[in-house]
């Protein structure tokens, strides 16, 4: 569709929702739907839960003029996305007050009617990716095209949904920050500026093999701990460069660590790359989650690894993959996050207000 035939259509569109009457409790609420919501030609759509009292239903602009507009902006700004390529908009596209004039969630069927116009702009704007903020945005989705994906696991993962790809996320709002911290959310934008800089970019081809001593190690943790997520992999594997690092003054496997949204990412532990280096690796999907692991006949008795435990570091590797055996991923999420290398970074992204995702992590 030409861009001119766009616009009357949304201008069409936009004339509709303002003479909607399906919601009594909204009929005297703004509708908050126009070119304030963005660009026509958005490769991004938000959809938010509704307008705000002191936001979008006083501006006009979805997002804009109260503290979830304050924080929405920052967290694009902090990600470095533009909000001049986006549009955004809401499941329910007015203000639903309760009886003293505040801010209300939209109920089941305020949503439901709501949701023919929010399918109508999803095709007419036919955006690449479709980010929903908080649990009412979510589920207004799965009344376009049927999921079962909930904010609390789905959150920050990209799905396959009608057509396109969609990214739940928590709602910017104050109280949302109670479930979602602020590190947390900005964490979330981030992996979204990533989907973002990856749409149109032809996926490269990976070449080579993990370095030998560190796919003994990887060995060595999967033979231990059996089938072990991707996530922990990389957090055990920090943990113990780090451990060595510190009792033997050396490193371990001189991997390459970067600071990524979840803590250390070892960029050695590539997926291809150990995929050529481990011929017998498994790899099965866990939901969005990757988990590896090594075929029964290559499983060690319990407490034993591919070291042979007749040095000093042998036994430190043996030692410490004992330790984490079976820890939950946020118990080792919780472990990286209190070493001194993480800890330093934090401090920096704290103090000095910036942004040190892909920062190597120093051991020294």
């Amino acid at each position: 569709m030409q861009n001119s035939e766009k616009i009357v259509s949304f201008n069409a569109l936009s004339m509709c929702v303002k003479k909607c009457k399906l919601c009594p409790r909204m009929n005297d609420s703004a509708r908050i739907l126009g070119l304030s919501s963005g660009t026509l030609d958005a490769k991004i759509m938000f959809i938010g839960e509704a307008p705000g009292r002191l936001g979008a239903d006083s501006t006009g602009i979805p997002f804009h003029g109260d503290r979830a507009g304050d924080n929405f902006e920052n967290l694009l700004e902090f990600s470095g996305i533009s909000r001049e390529d986006l549009f955004i908009t809401n499941a329910v596209l007015c203000n639903p007050k309760d009886e003293k004039g505040n801010n209300s969630p939209p109920n089941k069927v305020e949503i439901n009617n709501c949701s023919n116009y929010l399918q109508e702009q999803i095709d007419l704007i036919n955006p690449t990716i479709v980010v929903t903020l908080g649990a009412n945005a979510l589920k207004a989705t799965g009344l376009i095209e049927v999921h079962d994906l909930t904010l609390k696991d789905s959150v920050r993962t990209a799905v396959d949904w009608y057509g396109r790809s969609l990214i739940p996320l928590y709602h910017p709002g104050q109280r949302a920050m109670l479930h979602r911290s602020l590190p947390n959310q900005r964490s979330d934008y981030q992996f979204l500026a990533e989907q973002i800089r990856r749409i149109g970019v032809k996926k490269r081809k990976v070449h080579g093999k993990t370095n030998e001593t560190l796919v003994d190690v990887v060995k060595a943790i999967l033979s231990v701990n059996g089938d072990t997520s991707y996530f922990a992999l990389h957090k055990l594997v920090y943990l113990l460069e780090l451990g060595f690092s510190e009792e033997f003054g050396d490193r371990l496997t001189g991997a390459y660590f970067i600071r990524q949204k979840d803590g250390p990412y070892c960029t050695d532990l590539h997926i291809t790359k150990l995929k050529n280096a481990i011929d017998n690796l498994k790899i099965i999907k866990n939901g969005v989650s990757l988990v590896l692991g090594l075929p029964p006949k290559d499983l060690f008795d319990e407490g034993e690894s591919l070291f042979s435990a007749r040095t000093k570091v042998d036994q430190f590797i043996n030692k410490k993959i004992l330790e984490f055996r079976n820890k939950t991923n946020a118990e080792i999420k919780t472990r990286v996050y209190l070493t001194k290398p993480m800890k330093n970074i934090l401090k920096q992204e704290k103090i000095k207000k910036i942004n040190m995702y892909n920062a190597p992590i120093i051991f020294e």
